[in-house]
């Protein structure tokens, strides 16, 4: 028996890109790949035949992936600035990442009568705000884990480059573990002051976390805050079937 067809949901980002299956609006399974992997993206399919693709990316989409897709389903491509459910105050929608607008649209779903605060933890750190009338009022953008740690490797002569472990002590007793404690308690710090200066203007504000790094730092905050992986494949399906015209490739 044929199965239903599904929606493909492709976000590519700065290392890699993850890939989503939804059937009747429920995210059926998600996967991570390198970059334009047209096996690997045949493989997450399976038996499954796609409806329409959605395709977001933070940099410019690859003409033969591009193509590739186009063979599966209709696709639309995600651009800064493409018809979302959910409105801006940023003066420069075109400037917005793909990532970021969707992370904003991910809360929204989720929080559909509440103000949500979507911090996104990979490359960098992105906080997103969008209040209980779906209205996203920018936000901030902040070194990731790892770009911490090369930066203050490449502008020193003697600091190594560290990558700081799940549960570093708060003083370390050596340069290494000096360096974890910066990084890791340095982010914690950031966000809880930003949760707190927000979560004052918009009473009520629920915070998701999401990207590679939200895992950790979701234990680590130990405030009720959750991390969902799949936030922004959440926000790319809703921008799929708010978009006009389905299954319109936006010129590039």
């Amino acid at each position: 028996m044929e199965q239903e067809a599904v929606d493909l949901v492709v976000d590519v980002g700065n290392t890699r890109m993850k890939m989503g299956l939804f059937l009747r609006g429920k995210l059926l399974k998600r996967a991570a790949a390198p970059h334009g992997d047209r096996a690997e993206v045949a493989r997450f399919l399976g038996g499954h035949g796609a409806a329409r693709i959605a395709l977001g990316s933070v940099a410019k989409v690859d003409p033969p992936f591009l193509a590739f897709l186009e063979g599966l389903a209709p696709v639309t491509v995600i651009l800064p600035g493409s018809p979302t459910p959910v409105q801006t105050r940023y003066s420069t929608p075109e400037t917005l990442g793909v990532d970021r607008m969707a992370n904003a649209v991910g809360v929204a779903v989720l929080f559909p009568t509440r103000p949500a605060l979507a911090i996104d933890l990979g490359t960098c750190i992105t906080y997103d705000l969008v209040d209980a009338l779906a209205v996203h009022h920018g936000g901030a953008i902040s070194p990731g884990m790892a770009m911490r740690a090369k930066a203050m490797h490449a502008y020193s002569a003697a600091l190594p480059e560290v990558l700081p472990p799940e549960n570093p002590p708060l003083l370390g007793l050596d340069t290494p573990q000096s360096l974890a404690a910066g990084i890791h308690f340095g982010i914690c710090a950031e966000m809880r002051a930003i949760i707190a200066e927000l979560g004052q203007q918009q009473p009520g504000m629920a915070v998701v976390l999401t990207g590679g790094d939200a895992p950790r730092f979701a234990k680590a905050m130990k405030s009720g805050i959750f991390a969902h992986p799949s936030l922004t494949l959440i926000g790319l399906h809703a921008i799929l079937h708010h978009h006009p015209r389905r299954g319109f490739v936006t010129p590039l």
